[in-house]
């Protein structure tokens, strides 16, 4: 019988040999010649990036699943709770209608613009996960300039709305795609502002070091107080806003604008919208997590409390800090199903004022608190 430790070490071994045998495995087929000493760190890449592909695939088809459970519970619909196991034929059966219906485009299009804007969202989405720590030293892109990077892939998101609105030659979709520049104009400004508070603790754009930081010194949500707490936020509501879910669906706003800038969308490209919609609400949610809530931090640092040593070895542990930031992300998920079933849609007026006249100020405010604690704690 062997113990513990030699069981787990040996399945560590085997799982280190799988590069090899793959090597191995590969050089069976006609004109493959790979080293096993050199070509293993190739199959490694290979195989994480496949593991992370599954990853997000299972994310995005899980999202919309969960968000769909929490909405039939709160509001009482059917399908998605009783329509086969776990209400899992419901995604399904929407997936395959998107996947079946007819791929149209209105005549008077611009086509060139039309199918930009869908490539423009969806190249922005997919681009601004880049630089996301998911645990101690797990980033795909460890960026000096990684919070700016999100931001300005953010950006593109304005004008890929207004070109999809425009280009459909619809005066519905031409209002929409107004409507979306005009709140991610309103809320960006706010939402970037909030953030000065967190740069000036972290002293850098990196968001793996923002998360080192707190990972040694506390969450930024309950530091400087209330000063970043009311950053938080700010940064919260401006996500959601981002996000263009109810309530603060104003640029699509079915009872008056149809769909808005999708309006005439349909078949794959409204698929893509949909996708880049879920995964744009996800970014901002794990962008909320690592800028106040710790990132993949699982236990937060409270000056004064001496922690066991226990608890320093599992906030050390990677896999549990992936798990940790994963349950994070999707308590996030839920907060903004519940806010989208329980709140109802702003009329555009209030909505744009909300953004100029109280998160603004709010946001200035905030950052004065943060600057004034920060030079006293300096000084």
């Amino acid at each position: 019988m062997s113990s513990p430790q030699e069981f787990f070490g040996n399945i560590a071994d085997l799982i280190r040999g799988i590069p090899r045998d793959i090597i191995l495995l590969l050089n069976r087929l006609p004109y493959v010649h790979l080293d096993p000493e050199n070509d293993v760190r190739g199959v490694i890449v290979i195989l994480m990036t496949a593991i992370l592909a599954i990853y997000g695939l299972t994310n995005l088809l899980l999202a919309p699943w969960l968000e769909r459970k929490v909405m039939a519970r709160m509001m009482g619909r059917r399908g998605p709770v009783y329509v086969g196991k776990f209400g899992l034929l419901q995604l399904i059966a929407d997936i395959f209608k998107l996947i079946s219906k007819e791929d149209t485009m209105p005549m008077t299009a611009d086509k060139f613009g039309f199918n930009l804007a869908i490539f423009m969202m969806g190249i922005a989405t997919i681009m601004s996960f880049a630089p996301i720590p998911w645990a101690r030293g797990v980033v795909g892109a460890n960026m000096d300039i990684g919070l700016l990077y999100v931001f300005a892939v953010f950006s593109v998101f304005p004008p890929a709305m207004l070109l999809g609105g425009w280009a459909s030659n619809s005066k519905y979709s031409l209002i929409g795609g107004f409507r979306a520049a005009a709140q991610l104009v309103a809320y960006e400004i706010p939402m970037m502002l909030s953030i000065l508070g967190v740069l000036i603790f972290s002293g850098s754009l990196n968001l793996m070091t923002i998360v080192e930081e707190q990972y040694s010194n506390g969450w930024y949500v309950y530091r400087a107080f209330p000063g970043l707490f009311i950053a938080f936020v700010i940064f919260l509501f401006a996500s959601l806003a981002e996000t263009e879910r109810t309530p603060f669906d104003i640029p699509e706003a079915e009872g008056e604008l149809v769909m808005g800038p999708r309006t005439e969308f349909s078949g794959w490209r409204y698929a893509i919208i949909l996708m880049v919609e879920y995964i744009h609400m996800y970014v901002n949610v794990i962008l909320v997590i690592v800028l106040f809530l710790g990132g993949w931090d699982v236990i937060p640092v409270i000056h004064g409390v001496n922690y066991p040593e226990f608890l320093w070895m599992i906030k050390d542990n990677r896999l549990i800090q992936f798990l940790a930031f994963n349950v994070k992300i999707y308590i996030g998920v839920f907060f903004v199903t519940w806010v989208r079933v329980s709140f109802p849609r702003f009329r555009i007026d209030q909505f744009i004022e909300w953004g100029w006249k109280t998160l603004l100020p709010l946001s200035f405010i905030a950052l004065g608190i943060v600057v004034v604690y920060a030079g006293l704690l300096v000084a």
